[in-house]
């Protein structure tokens, strides 16, 4: 609206001219600048449950995703653009010839904003732009109708506020009550259907175990269980690096045949066994270090009725709450607050003392009446390999003082990305020390674990569990300490990366005598072993055969099933990666008695002797007395790439 007052001063030839209706007032401001909040984080959470319903991808900044986002997310909005009001008020009082400007332009720059920056494909500058642009365009217009769009805010802004309350509550409810609900709605369970504890040490390679032979005294707590249960001596993951490992640790399939990856979650078409377990009538829980690789939001969660990642991710806070937004991470980050997630500040790294704490405290409180499935992931093994308690026992170069290890690794690492040798020092000197650094630091982080597991298995003794429970003891990939020219993992399928140790500890009611099994293996075997004990048949849903059966005699264990792993992905983030200049090579590997063949994916072959070379040094493909050994590892991988398509089509 206008009104006109004669005389005028800018009026010519003593015309009317038009007087711009005053300015907002602070209060007008600060509504609409509200309201915009509430739109933009309805809008918001509208595009996230978009996006993992229709297209899930799993970043590392959306790790940190709150079980309670769904309300947290217009909070946060609102919250944000409640502070920008408030600031926007301040200025109208003092320039009141702004203040419908400000109202009409700066709620929808941050609305769009808000959207914009859940746009993947979007650079966050490119998202600023567009916001700005668009809340030029719709500025201009929302001015025209300002008197219409006053009248809204003021009738739709109690009941969107009060909506936003209500969702807060039941969303509240229903994330706290989920575990009870989900066991309430558990079946019946089989009578004496024993317990199955399946622990695994993440990034623990087998050689590195006093159990397999290491001459440093790792894992004295595994030696003292193995002479009541059963050591594979030759097991192999699936896949070098977290995620395929577990998921196909989970549901008994190649890593081939799932769709878990890099930012890939696991999807439904294949059942996991903590699904099949809880419709057994199983409570299932899952305790996870590794929630950055092995995260509800990978997939990993599936038929847990409780399954425990990240702290953060649980605790309702105004930190949480604010991060939950895109603007709320923004935001702290302009703040100067670290997003770098392995720093221990951004997500606090769960040692093995708390997932042991956790796991018991679980324990303790479930229906004694059910049988239980519980995964206990420990993540203190992977680098940067760090030692939590200071009286634990640290072995070689890694009992130097703190300051002195830390100097010897940046230096290492600084060379490793081509930075030039501190003058007078030796580069080779360097590498060495580096190198030996890193294996001492790993072998005591080895019996740091081991200890923990030997005081959690002592805690189900001491509750009288082990009468009825299976343990199983394993890893999802090994680690590479200079071998082949690599450090860390998810850099190739060679045995340093791919033998893993797996022990099984029965009932103590029904324990075997020890056994050690010399016979390649494979994890992937896992699913169907469980699944012959719990009594889903045989092998239940799950390919494979039952590990169990080498106890049985030679006619019992039959052919040997594959022994397959596979590096399909790159994964720069893993915190693997790869000596510098050592470029991405995915490939397969299958294992026999007496062979190992490797197969790149541009064809390349090679062959090792399993028993007589373990660490794959001397390539025999080129031999040609080797040439029927592998035609025969080829017609392997044909016939698993048959078997899993014709699995997929059915």
């Amino acid at each position: 609206m206008t009104t006109v007052r004669e005389g005028s001063p800018s009026a010519p030839d003593g015309e009317a001219a038009p007087e711009l209706e005053p300015g907002l007032g602070p209060w007008t401001i600060l509504l609409s600048t509200l309201w915009f909040g509430l739109v933009a984080g309805w809008l918001e959470l509208a595009v996230v449950l978009a996006q993992r319903a229709y297209h899930p991808y799993v970043a590392m900044d959306t790790i940190r995703t709150n079980r309670h986002f769904a309300w947290m997310i217009p909070v946060s909005d609102v919250l944000i653009f409640g502070i920008a009001g408030l600031a926007a008020a301040m200025i109208a009082r003092v320039h009141r010839g702004t203040s419908r400007w400000i109202a009409c332009r700066l709620g929808l720059a941050l609305g769009f904003l808000a959207v914009l920056l859940n746009v993947r494909e979007l650079h966050a500058a490119a998202s600023m732009l567009l916001a700005c642009g668009l809340a030029a365009v719709a500025g201009l217009r929302l001015e025209r109708r300002a008197d219409a769009f006053d009248r809204l805010v003021r009738r739709s802004l109690p009941a969107m506020g009060l909506a936003t309350v209500l969702l807060a509550g039941v969303c509240y409810h229903r994330v706290e009550s989920a575990e009870h609900r989900a066991l309430a709605a558990l079946p019946p369970a089989r009578t004496g259907a024993p317990n199955v504890v399946l622990i695994v040490l993440d990034t623990v390679r087998a050689a590195c175990l006093s159990l397999h032979g290491h001459p440093t005294p790792t894992t004295p707590n595994l030696e003292r269980l193995a002479r009541r249960g059963i050591v594979f001596t030759e097991a192999r993951a699936t896949a070098p690096w977290t995620t395929p490992s577990h998921a196909s640790l989970l549901t008994g399939r190649w890593p081939f045949e799932l769709s878990a990856g890099p930012n890939r979650p696991l999807d439904t078409t294949y059942p996991t066994l903590a699904e099949e377990l809880a419709r057994q009538g199983y409570a299932t829980s899952a305790f996870v270090g590794n929630f950055y690789y092995c995260s509800a939001l990978h997939g990993m969660d599936r038929g847990f009725v409780r399954y425990e990642g990240a702290y953060e991710n649980r605790s309702v806070t105004p930190f949480e709450t604010v991060w939950s937004s895109s603007l709320g991470k923004g935001l702290i980050r302009a703040l100067g607050y670290s997003t770098d997630l392995e720093d221990g500040v951004s997500l606090q790294r769960k040692t093995a003392v708390m997932i042991n704490r956790d796991t018991l405290s679980w324990l303790d409180r479930r229906p004694t009446d059910r049988p239980f499935f519980a995964f206990v992931n420990y993540y203190d093994a992977h680098r940067p390999y760090r030692m939590h308690d200071k009286g634990e026992t640290r072995f070689g170069m890694a009992s130097l003082p703190r300051d002195v290890r830390h100097g010897l690794e940046k230096t290492f690492w600084d060379l490793k990305q081509g930075l030039p040798a501190p003058d007078g020092v030796d580069p080779l000197k360097i590498d060495q020390d580096g190198i030996c650094l890193l294996h001492d630091s790993y072998d005591s982080c080895i019996g740091y674990l081991d200890r923990q597991v030997g005081l959690l298995v002592d805690q189900l003794e001491r509750r009288g569990l082990m009468e009825n429970t299976f343990v199983i003891v394993t890893s999802d990939h090994g680690e590479q300490f200079g071998e082949h020219g690599l450090l860390g993992h998810g850099a190739s399928v060679h045995r340093p990366e791919a033998h893993v140790p797996l022990l099984i500890i029965p009932p103590s009611h029904s324990a075997p005598a020890a056994a050690v099994v010399d016979e390649p293996v494979s994890l992937r075997d896992v699913p169907a072993t469980i699944a012959a004990w719990t009594g889903l048949g045989p092998q239940g849903p799950f390919p494979g055969r039952s590990l169990m059966r080498f106890l049985e005699g030679p006619a019992a264990a039959g052919h040997a099933s594959p022994v397959l792993c596979e590096l399909r992905d790159n994964i720069i983030d893993e915190g693997s990666a790869t000596t510098a200049g050592v470029r991405f090579d995915p490939a397969r590997s299958l294992v026999s008695r007496d062979r190992v063949y490797i197969r790149h994916e541009d064809g390349r072959e090679e062959l090792y002797d399993r028993l007589g070379d373990p660490m794959e040094s001397s390539d025999l493909a080129r031999d040609p007395e080797s040439q029927p050994v592998l035609d025969r590892f080829r017609q392997e991988l044909s016939r698993l790439d048959g078997d899993a398509g014709a699995s997929r089509r059915r």
